[in-house]
């Protein structure tokens, strides 16, 4: 696997040796940053289910600010952490390792928020619904911020969000990357989530 483009193109990365991690294939990511690739530079990026980080490093290689990357799995986290010290990225990129949904409660009590978000959890189980509702209820989504998808053709997005608006899905092999886009202004003060402990 590798960094598709930006100041690391062609840089190898390693994935997870493991049946519970699915990763984004090449063409998947290809086709999601072609459409998204413009709202990255200078952008504070957060990675849901994470895997092997590829798409949050591909993020900081096309011009993000930083990442954050959220994996429960050791041996996932094992590996994120592993790429981000190959890739010298120590200064643009973090890992948390917990539950995607505790971990955007926390981000929340600490005022973070951010421009772009990756959700890529596991096919058909529940997982995208659940997140997604989570993330409408956050505040963590920036105004103007977008939230990037991975799903089966099976899973469909929820239809009651309340701040997250779905503006495309593309279909891609046997997957679908549908995107949404924040509608509401969020109060408060926000930051770089790079700052301060988890």
């Amino acid at each position: 696997m590798r960094i598709i483009a930006g100041e690391l193109k062609s840089r190898i990365i390693k994935f997870p040796k493991t049946k519970l991690t699915r990763p984004m294939t090449d063409r998947g990511r290809e086709t999601v940053f072609n459409i998204i690739g413009s709202l990255i530079p200078g952008k504070h990026i957060l990675d849901l289910y994470s895997g092997s980080g590829s798409i949050g490093l591909e993020a900081v290689s096309r011009g993000a600010l930083d990442v954050i990357m959220v994996e429960q799995s050791p041996v996932a986290v094992h590996v994120i952490k592993q790429n981000i010290d190959l890739l010298g990225l120590k200064q643009k990129a973090i890992v948390l390792q917990d539950d995607v949904l505790r971990a955007i409660d926390k981000l929340k009590r600490k005022k973070q928020a951010f421009s772009l978000v990756f959700v890529d959890p596991p096919y058909d189980k529940g997982w995208v619904k659940k997140t997604l509702i989570r993330l409408d209820q956050s505040g963590i989504v920036l105004p103007f911020g977008q939230v990037v998808v991975g799903h089966s053709s099976y899973e469909e997005i929820p239809e009651d969000l309340k701040t997250l608006r779905l503006t495309r899905t593309k279909k891609v092999g046997q997957s679908r990357f549908s995107f949404l886009f924040r509608l509401e202004s969020s109060h408060g003060e926000t930051k770089s989530y790079l700052s301060g402990e988890f």
